[in-house]
């Protein structure tokens, strides 16, 4: 009895021998026109691109020399238009984890490489990056330029990631930057197949080498139109949103300087006013996308997505500081339902805690504390109702870091780093309490120990790590050791 061909080969061998034919007819259906056509214009040689370039050297290792090359040769490489900038970051630190430094780096001196909101890269932005102590190449990108370049994880990546390598080990840093950019700014630079990939797979596809590129065409194509859907949809609610926003905002500041209870702490406070000047600083953003309607064109809309974005971040975080702080007031006015509401949020997480941890020590005392929140449960009219439930937090705070201390080591690293952090008030899964004193719920806790976990992992299965110890950051781009 035969086999039958599997129906992806047999499509892909079918593709492949089309394109075969097609090369075989060409010199009979062509030939005769070529002869009889002129002789082509001399191919003009790209104009250079506008992209402005950035060089941070902190090694030391690059020579003015250097520095003119990477200038003048990044002009010449022919980005799409999504990349406004380039920025060449040179570091000398030796940290375990490239991501790490060049984040961290951004951060803390270089804002303007990140997003508004701090949580990823800059749009229009392409970083490419060298640690010559720890032996380490990175890539990273805005969100817009890791979709027009396919460069948040996957072959693209790390095939330009090992376009850098041999430069770098030959310490010509410079040529081992631009070749990361190059290679970028090329689609057809990809790392090799993962072991086991079917011998046939490489024939089939450079015989359907046309359909593939119709594909990528298509790709972008719908990658273009949900990225105008998209700034469409948020553009619609920041219209709506931020002029109600504007116009309550007097009564929102003056209730949040109403709050009186011990939770109403100085960090609460100052996330409050946090929310509040960023919403402020909207009306300059909103003038500029003011000019937008309905019947605007995609690429209108496009072009004033990063700002659109910004502005709906803001919003959206002002909209749940307004909920968040209204909850709290009705709560320290007294009303039993938010009181329960509450109470029942802090009961899951002590359970969870209790069942969560292997210590049987820690496990009591979180059952313990569960008790107390029942008994206040009962006693929502007490007058020392906020009281007794900021003791409640304060008391939980310490089993949630003892069992961090002892069961999750990593997150307490991370924590230190001051990378991590309770919700907070203009987040949508604050709760009355979070931040107080420091307390981390324990879901927050288990679900860092998780993520680190996963990274862990993931980093031993492949050379590239896309990774942070940050986990509220998530720029694209990643980085690999040589």
């Amino acid at each position: 009895m035969t086999r039958s061909t599997p129906a992806p080969v047999r499509l892909l061998v079918l593709l492949a021998g089309a394109a075969l034919l097609m090369l075989a007819l060409l010199p009979l259906t062509g030939g005769p026109a070529r002869a009889q056509a002129p002789a082509p214009a001399p191919a003009r040689a790209p104009a250079a691109s506008s992209v402005g370039v950035g060089i941070t050297d902190r090694a030391g290792v690059l020579s003015p020399g250097d520095q003119d090359l990477l200038r003048a040769e990044t002009g010449r490489i022919a980005f799409p238009p999504q990349v406004e900038r380039v920025e060449y970051l040179v570091f000398g630190d030796g940290g375990e984890n490239l991501n790490d430094t060049t984040e961290r780096f951004a951060q803390a001196e270089r804002p303007d490489l990140v997003s508004q909101d701090r949580a990823k890269w800059a749009p229009g932005t392409l970083i490419v990056a060298n640690d010559g102590v720890s032996r380490k190449v990175g890539i990273y990108c805005g969100d817009d330029v890791c979709v027009a370049l396919d460069l948040f994880e996957g072959r693209h990546l790390d095939g330009s990631l090992e376009a850098m390598k041999d430069p770098m080990r030959r310490q010509n840093y410079a040529v081992g930057l631009l070749a990361g950019a190059q290679a970028a700014a090329d689609p057809t630079v990809l790392a090799p197949e993962p072991a086991g990939a079917p011998s046939w797979l490489p024939w089939a596809l450079g015989g359907a080498g046309v359909v593939g590129a119709g594909a990528i065409g298509a790709g972008v194509a719908a990658s273009r139109k949900k990225k105008a859907t998209t700034a469409r949809e948020r553009y619609d609610r920041v219209s709506r949103e931020y002029g109600r926003i504007a116009g309550e905002l007097t009564g929102l500041d003056i209730r949040a300087n109403s709050l009186r209870s011990p939770l109403a702490d100085d960090e609460l406070r100052s996330q409050w006013e946090d929310v509040r000047d960023r919403f402020l600083a909207l009306d300059e953003v909103m003038g500029r996308i003011g000019d937008l309607r309905p019947e605007s064109t995609d690429a209108e809309f496009r072009a004033k997505a990063g700002e659109i974005e910004t502005a709906h971040t803001t919003v959206d975080q002002m909209e749940a500081a307004e909920g968040n702080i209204e909850q709290l007031f009705r709560m320290e006015q007294g009303d039993a339902d938010v009181r329960r509401r509450q109470l029942g949020e802090l009961h899951e997480d002590m359970l969870a805690a209790a069942l969560g941890t292997g210590d049987e020590r820690l496990a009591a005392e979180a059952r313990a504390l569960d008790a107390r929140a029942d008994e206040l449960t009962r006693d929502t009219a007490a007058p020392d109702f906020m009281d007794r439930y900021a003791r409640l937090v304060v008391d939980y705070r310490l089993v949630v870091e003892a069992i961090r201390a002892r069961e999750m080591a990593d997150v307490e690293a991370a924590d230190d780093a001051g990378d991590r952090h309770a919700p907070r008030l203009y987040d949508r899964d604050w709760r009355a309490g979070y931040g107080y004193n420091g307390f981390v719920p324990y879901y927050v806790v288990s679900s860092w120990h998780q993520h680190d976990v996963q990274a862990a992992e993931a980093a031993s299965s492949s050379s590239t790590t896309t990774s942070y110890s940050n986990s509220s950051f998530s720029g694209g781009g990643g980085s690999s050791g040589y």
